[in-house]
């Protein structure tokens, strides 16, 4: 099965492992599960901001955030989590 890439720039979350990362449109998604929570035109901070108050759960706060604008990014977010765990 092909990996799913993001069909617009936007924020998405992921809750294992928590992160929190702006996808570029066309760039494949990290493994995991992710879900998008604002448009790419949002202030990152402003984007921090929502998740932090819709997920109170979330830990470590804030979330880890990454930006995903290629391949590449996804390659090394993918390597600092997995030395990470």
């Amino acid at each position: 099965m092909p990996a799913e890439v993001a069909s617009a720039t936007a924020y998405f979350l992921s809750t294992s492992p928590p992160a929190l990362a702006l996808v570029g449109q066309g760039v494949r998604f990290p493994a995991g599960r992710w879900m998008r929570v604002a448009d790419g035109i949002a202030a990152a901070w402003h984007v921090e901001q929502l998740v932090r108050e819709l997920f109170p759960s979330l830990q470590p706060i804030p979330v880890p955030f990454w930006v995903l604008l290629t391949d590449f990014d996804v390659e090394e977010f993918e390597r600092t989590t997995r030395s990470a765990g």
